[in-house]
């Protein structure tokens, strides 16, 4: 998997906007100054570096915010722990992050709240790792499915003050995730395939470039789904009020 399909929130969002929120202005001063160099290690590809310092963020935040009520420092710890993690070849122990990550930041999020975007951010980051790795070793139509229900939990984690282009680096892993199980279920996940490959080519993500995503956009079926293809008035998203009735939408 392309490595920047995975770094939707590293490269998206900055540590430049306004001050994080916090108890105490010491650790908002302590964290904010640990993520930034966080941060160039990460530009840098410094990964052990970025490891140390997460990992030494993390255990301050487990003694002052041990009730994840700092949503957004945690956001930004556990998102970049996952992808030093992921980086270093530390694949088991980076899917572990994601599973913790979803668990302890998906309450209390407020749509309307700019603040809760970097929140969402790192949970969609989570959704879409464990929807790769679990599509990459299923076996079975039920594994298979299990990666689907991450993908589209991806592809649902958006606000409505967040523009559709913060879904634009996981079009990829769903194309994959629909791809591996339709192939396993005797075309059961065509639609929901055809769906993610239309969508991606109107907003010019490319995913073309693969030879196997091309052979299938070149076919008589996906060319005839494709010329008929509109996006709903209302919602421009895949896996909400889709077209067609699916057992896997979340």
């Amino acid at each position: 998997m392309n490595a920047n399909r995975l770094l939707s929130l590293i490269l998206t969002v900055t540590l430049t906007g306004p001050a994080l929120a916090a108890g105490d202005d010491k650790f908002d001063d302590y964290f904010d100054t640990q993520m930034k160099a966080a941060q160039k290690a990460m530009s840098e590809k410094r990964y052990a570096s970025v490891k140390e310092k997460v990992l030494e963020l993390e255990k301050a935040l487990t003694k002052v915010d041990p009730a994840y009520g700092e949503k957004s420092q945690w956001a930004y710890v556990l998102d970049f722990k996952r992808f030093s993690l992921y980086e270093m070849g530390e694949q088991e122990a980076a899917v572990e992050s994601c599973r913790r990550t979803v668990k302890v930041l998906a309450s209390n999020d407020w749509p309307y709240l700019a603040e809760f975007n970097v929140v969402r951010a790192a949970r969609r980051a989570c959704h879409n790792m464990l929807a790769y790795e679990q599509s990459a070793v299923a076996t079975t139509l039920a594994q298979h499915e299990e990666a689907i229900a991450q993908i589209e939990q991806c592809f649902e984690t958006v606000s409505p003050i967040e523009d559709d282009s913060v879904l634009d680096n996981f079009y990829e892993t769903r194309a994959t995730v629909y791809l591996k199980a339709n192939a396993l279920s005797k075309n059961k996940y065509q639609p929901q395939l055809f769906d993610t490959l239309a969508r991606a080519d109107l907003r010019k993500l490319a995913l073309d470039e693969d030879p196997e995503f091309a052979k299938i956009m070149k076919t008589p079926a996906y060319l005839s789904f494709r010329k008929d293809f509109k996006l709903p008035k209302k919602n421009t998203r895949p896996g909400i009020n889709l077209s067609f009735n699916s057992s896997d939408a979340r």
